[in-house]
């Protein structure tokens, strides 16, 4: 009710005290639904046609945004601001112009817009949409004085009707004081009487409902924390600082604890699921064990065989041992060896994994106590000046940090595959295009450069680190990526070439994706994306 046809009476009076005789120098748009005027340089106008919060109110000094801006109501520009008025028992407010133009401010939650008039007839909207108000007139509302004489029972739902029937401007709150008034004593005229003046008095209140702050020029009753104010205009510039205070603070609030507590489930989840594959590995017959016994076996395993049970020299008993029926019997033990070197890098990646990850759960777990330290939307209080407490300047530094992560990130994200691997980060291209641009727009000249030999496939880069030996098992996990993104994913082993990237060059009128290597290097891998 801060826009109460009692307030915009207070609103115009005082409009008419201190903005009579103005020139307006600017109107403009630069957020949704709210138009500012401008006269003088410490004299603007805020109107905002937002729902739940409509307002209309006076502000010193307003900044002008360098762009999304848009100029409006060009034709009323230079003219004066000559008084206010306002349509009676409605809530609609009329800045009075020289020239004939008026400006109304009509004041009705959802439909509420700014219409401009010259000489009675309407010649603009502030909000298009609103195709009806270009019908709009000024049909004021009525005072029953009959209506005021009569008996009233004790009761809210009688003393609410008793008020409609009088005006429709009365609504519950006013019903609500109404009826304290007559639990007094008061008869219901006499309470009516009394509430109108404290309606046209200068006091103010402000209060808390549920998750908005509230506006009320009588007291009311039983709020949660209430701020009274002895100025009107004073009263309705500190329901703008608050409401727009808590709904940066909820929405502050909303995204931190979405950007705190996902992130870190996400990677508490993950730790474990590391945790559960080096038992997994641990717990599983080691590759190794397995070729030692083929080759012991080599004479007993017959071409083409898939599986075969031989003695187990590290147990009792016999062990079943799969074998691919394409390799010899020496390339069945090789293979797995290779298996056995396979799992000891995927060893050393998962704990290496685990200890960042479990330093990034430590982390988060601090950001979580600091998160929940912070005072939640719905507890903040009003204080004389605003809210209470230090509750904004203690999430400042939490949504700053986070803000710098979310960059940080976006930062980061590149349009290739990425993998990383002990430190050090590996970039797979996605298609032919993807691959010039990763090899020749990105890649650094020192980045050792990977592709499959003699097929298709997708341009590997391995980010060289300076000061840093490359691990012989780094650069076999990359070639592995080569083979496994190119057309011989399926075999068993692949040849792929590698050079600095400096070394390759693409000649005129190739298509995307072809380039000529130099000084190639070739390794034989097993295709994986492990």
């Amino acid at each position: 009710m801060q826009f109460h046809y009692h307030t915009l009476q207070h609103l115009a009076a005082w409009l008419t005290r201190h903005f009579k005789g103005q020139i307006l120098q600017t109107a403009f748009s630069q957020n949704r639904n709210e138009l500012i005027l401008g006269f003088a340089e410490d004299k603007f106008l805020r109107v905002g046609c937002h729902t739940p919060l409509t307002y209309l109110v006076p502000v010193r000094a307003f900044s002008r945004a360098r762009k999304n801006v848009v100029d409006l109501f060009a034709d009323l520009l230079g003219e004066r601001l000559e008084g206010a008025r306002v349509v009676p028992y409605d809530r609609v407010l009329i800045l009075e112009f020289s020239g004939g133009w008026e400006m109304i401010a009509k004041m009705h939650s959802i439909s509420s817009n700014v219409i401009l008039r010259k000489d009675g007839e309407i010649v603009q909207l502030f909000n298009n949409q609103l195709e009806n108000d270009w019908e709009y007139s000024d049909e004021s509302g009525s005072l029953n004085q009959a209506a005021v004489s009569v008996e009233v029972e004790l009761s809210l739902q009688a003393v609410k009707k008793a008020l409609r029937d009088i005006s429709v401007i009365y609504d519950k709150v006013f019903a609500a004081r109404c009826l304290e008034l007559m639990q007094g004593g008061d008869s219901f005229q006499q309470a009516f009487e009394k509430l109108v003046k404290e309606a046209e008095a200068n006091n103010c209140w402000l209060y808390r409902e549920k998750n908005r702050v509230k506006f009320s020029l009588i007291p009311i009753q039983g709020a949660e924390t209430s701020v009274e104010k002895e100025d009107v205009i004073k009263g309705l510039n500190l329901l703008m600082k608050t409401h727009f205070q808590l709904e940066s603070y909820r929405s502050q609030y909303k995204k931190l604890d979405q950007a705190i507590r996902k992130p870190l489930k996400k990677k508490q989840g993950l730790l474990n699921s590391y945790i559960e594959s080096i038992d997994q590995l641990e717990t599983l017959r080691n590759p190794e064990e397995i070729g030692h016994i083929l080759l012991a076996y080599l004479h007993e395993i017959q071409p083409g065989q898939k599986k075969i049970k031989l003695q187990d020299l590290y147990g009792e008993g016999e062990i079943e041992i799969n074998l691919d029926p394409k390799l010899s019997p020496q390339e069945n033990a090789t293979r797995y060896y290779n298996k056995h070197k396979n799992r000891k890098h995927k060893l050393v990646h998962l704990r290496q994994q685990i200890e960042e990850l479990e330093a990034e759960v430590l982390e988060g777990m601090e950001d979580i106590e600091a998160f929940e330290a912070l005072t939640p939307p719905e507890q903040l209080q009003l204080g004389e000046h605003g809210w209470a407490g230090d509750a904004f300047s203690q999430i400042k530094p939490l949504t700053k940090k986070h803000r710098k992560e979310e960059l940080e990130a976006a930062t980061r994200q590149l349009p290739f595959r990425v993998f990383r691997r002990e430190g050090y980060e590996i970039l797979v291209g996605k298609n032919a295009r993807n691959n010039d641009e990763l090899s020749f727009h990105f890649a650094a000249k020192n980045d050792l450069w990977l592709h499959a030999k003699d097929v298709t496939g997708s341009h590997v880069v391995l980010r060289h680190r300076a000061g840093k030996d490359l691990p012989p098992h780094v650069l076999e996990y990359a070639a592995q990526l080569a083979a496994f993104y190119s057309k011989r994913k399926q075999d068993t082993l692949v040849p792929v070439i590698y050079t600095p990237r400096k070394y390759i060059r693409k000649r005129k009128g190739d298509p995307p994706g072809l380039v000529v290597v130099e000084r190639e290097q070739v390794i034989m891998v097993e295709p994986i994306r492990e």
